[in-house]
């Protein structure tokens, strides 16, 4: 029986790092990034040219990857700002290269191809956002299901602790209520946030089983960023945030992730018999993360329990 690999495109990213972290104690895995170069405890890096499908190619024969997972500006992190590029092309080498090489391929997706008038939208829904960003996010979708015709495509809105440390968006959201800062929280938009690790932790059985096709993976809960933030203070036992403006529902909001995007997970519930996260389970898991040098080890600095040490 052959050793599994994960091979995690975009390790940099909060989705992928967290990934990294959480599948590196239970198998090897190896971090290949697209833009900074990280150090994760436990897992191995690769670096390759980016737009080279030998470079790819090569990457998979000399890493022995079993199964790839792609984590783009598509798996942005729940609150992270929507204007970047999205890797279509280099996605879509990588789902190829993989099917060629007979590997299995997942792509992480968003939940912001989405938006109103439904509260929830599973896999099938046609309430599409009509954003540049979010059709670009479709298109990539589509063409990696044609290019890897086993490839498992997640929907998710994650969250959790970032490698830049101070510079996550996370991070900064905790910084600001911490100091009492004034902050901008939308309380229309919606969606269902799952804790990168639990997400990781989800994704496991659905990587032993080469799972295929679509599939939403996100929290039970339905929050707005403003719910959400309040949460986030209550778990980490600071005030609750300052809000500066919070604008009034005069129409249906519109635009990348300004609406509706909040996921239905009755199709992976199934297939796993499994029930999803609440926020305030996924928040715990946070705060431990943050107490236990988690958090630390993602930034590749010494943590708070070696310090004391």
């Amino acid at each position: 029986m052959s050793v599994k690999t994960f091979l995690i495109v975009g390790v940099e990213s909060v989705v992928g790092a967290n990934l990294a972290a959480s599948l590196c104690g239970q198998t090897r895995v190896v971090g290949v990034s697209t833009g900074s170069n990280i150090s994760l405890p436990g897992c191995e890096r690769a670096t390759l040219e980016r737009g080279s499908a030998d470079a790819i190619h090569n990457c998979l024969q000399q890493t022995r990857a079993t199964h790839v997972i792609f984590c783009g500006s598509a798996a942005r992190s729940f609150g992270e700002p929507a204007g970047k590029a999205f890797e279509n092309s280099e996605a879509v080498l990588w789902a190829a290269a993989t099917a060629q090489e007979k590997r299995h391929f997942t792509l992480l997706s968003s939940d912001a191809v989405f938006t109103g008038p439904w509260m929830f939208h599973d896999e099938n829904s046609t309430a599409m956002c009509p954003s540049a960003e979010a059709t670009a996010i479709r298109q990539v979708e589509t063409r990696v299901r044609e290019a890897c015709d086993n490839s498992l495509i997640v929907r998710t809105n994650a969250f959790g602790w970032s490698t830049s440390g101070s510079k996550g968006w996370l991070e900064t959201l905790l910084s600001g209520m911490e100091n009492n800062q004034p902050l901008e929280l939308d309380p229309i938009r919606h969606a269902t946030p799952i804790l990168a690790s639990d997400l990781a932790d989800y994704l496991d059985p659905a990587l032993d089983d080469e799972l295929t096709g679509v599939f939403h993976i996100a929290g039970a809960e339905r929050v707005s960023p403003h719910q959400f933030a309040r949460q986030l203070a209550s778990a980490f036992e600071v005030g609750s945030p300052a809000t500066r403006t919070i604008r009034e529902l005069a129409a249906r909001p519109t635009g990348y992730g300004r609406g509706e995007t909040s996921l239905q997970t009755r199709r992976f519930r199934s297939e796993y018999d499994c029930a999803m996260p609440l926020l305030n389970e996924g928040l715990t898991r946070l705060v431990e993360q943050n107490r236990s040098g988690y958090r630390d080890r993602l930034c590749g600095q010494t943590t708070r329990q070696d310090k004391a040490a």
